[in-house]
């Protein structure tokens, strides 16, 4: 048999050897198993989402970023007090309730001050005042805390997405040349929840007035029911449900490629109400995380009034300023996880990628060397 012939030469004979090793993206091999389950964290992060999050905490490292909230909290603090004829000292400094929650909330939701418009229209003396310094609290507030909470949502998710902590100057000029259309998202939720409102409350008003000896159980609030029912809910689904959609859009308006007002509140409702159980789950999970980095700081505070306190003196803002520094943490990784919460709910809702960023971190990079030539 002639063995020689072209097929049989063509066809290499099998033979055995070691098994091919795998190799990374890089072309590296993976020596073992061990090194294929663990060589990369986004395997990890595929299986539990929030583990994104962890990155966030970064941002109470940047010296920038703490000492550009600490200014912030404190030049607040000062108007707070101003507006609500009470002193600074007053306000407890190292109560997250008081402190944190107040700087998150009212800017997420200004239509809390809808609460006191009865008071400033038919009411007068203390309690008018009242309903006004209010109103001017829930206007300082947005105005100090939505450019820094906007930069704080874009720090946030950047970081989430596996970016570089971005720059400072960057992150504000996006900031300000956004600012009228984070306004928009702010107030139109409250405006919409207040025309509604007011068409149940004179409706309300009118059925009270026309029905004479029976009170509210009359022919004309059974007859204004249909109008006045959904009137309440929708207003109460837009007051109640701005708490989250409000942050949510504001994230949504600072990393979206082409972003707009209205398209950002759709998905900042659209996310809070179909995925609430989610959208709860990763509000909690936020909150534990960030409580081990505020507790962290805490201890500082507390180290630092103890040196401060050591020497007999006293620095009246210095040691304010020390003891806010919980709280003004607590502020910050609460709005800069509210920027990953988004690109989570956002995987959840669309499939799109949570790294999928069209935006930039900014970060300055030092350029390369030159290469040396040697003759």
């Amino acid at each position: 048999m002639n063995t020689n012939h072209p097929d049989a030469e063509s066809k290499p004979q099998a033979k055995p050897g070691p098994a091919e090793t795998a190799t990374s993206r890089s072309g590296e091999p993976l020596p073992g198993p061990e090194k294929r389950l663990l060589d990369r964290v986004r395997n990890w992060v595929d299986v539990f989402p929030w583990l994104r999050l962890v990155r966030v905490c970064r941002v109470a490292g940047g010296p920038v970023w703490v000492g550009h909230t600490l200014m912030v909290m404190v030049v607040w603090l000062v108007g707070w007090s101003l507006i609500g004829d009470t002193s600074l000292a007053s306000i407890e400094p190292t109560s997250m309730r008081t402190v944190a929650s107040l700087a998150v909330s009212t800017t997420a939701c200004p239509s809390d001050g809808v609460v006191a418009l009865p008071g400033i229209l038919i009411g007068g003396g203390v309690a008018g005042a009242s309903g006004w310094r209010n109103w001017m609290k829930i206007l300082w507030t947005i105005l100090i805390w939505l450019p820094t909470s906007m930069g704080l949502v874009r720090v946030g998710s950047l970081l989430t997405g596996g970016r570089d902590m971005p720059s400072y100057l960057g992150t504000f000029r996006v900031v300000f040349g956004r600012l009228r259309g984070a306004l928009l998202i702010v107030i139109l939720p409250s405006l919409v929840a207040s025309l509604f409102w007011l068409v149940a409350v004179g409706l309300i008003w009118v059925s009270a007035r026309l029905g004479g000896a029976a009170g509210g159980a009359n022919w004309i609030s059974w007859v204004t029911l249909p109008i006045v029912f959904p009137a309440l809910v929708v207003a109460a689904v837009l007051v109640l449900g701005g708490r989250f959609a409000v942050p949510l859009a504001l994230a949504a308006w600072m990393i979206e490629s082409e972003p707009d007002p209205i398209d950002s509140l759709s998905r900042g409702y659209e996310y809070t109400l179909r995925r609430l159980p989610q959208l709860v789950l990763l509000v909690v999970v936020a909150l534990l995380i960030s409580s081990v980095v505020v507790l962290g700081f805490v201890g500082v505070s507390s180290v630092g009034l103890a040196l401060a306190d050591s020497f007999g003196g006293s620095h009246v803002p210095a040691e304010y300023s020390v003891a806010i520094l919980p709280a003004v943490i607590g502020v910050m990784l609460l709005w800069s996880m509210i920027g990953g919460i988004y690109l989570l709910l956002r995987q959840s809702a669309g499939g799109q990628e949570v790294e999928d960023l069209a935006v930039e971190s900014d970060h300055w990079k030092s350029p390369k060397l030159p290469s040396v030539q040697t003759q």
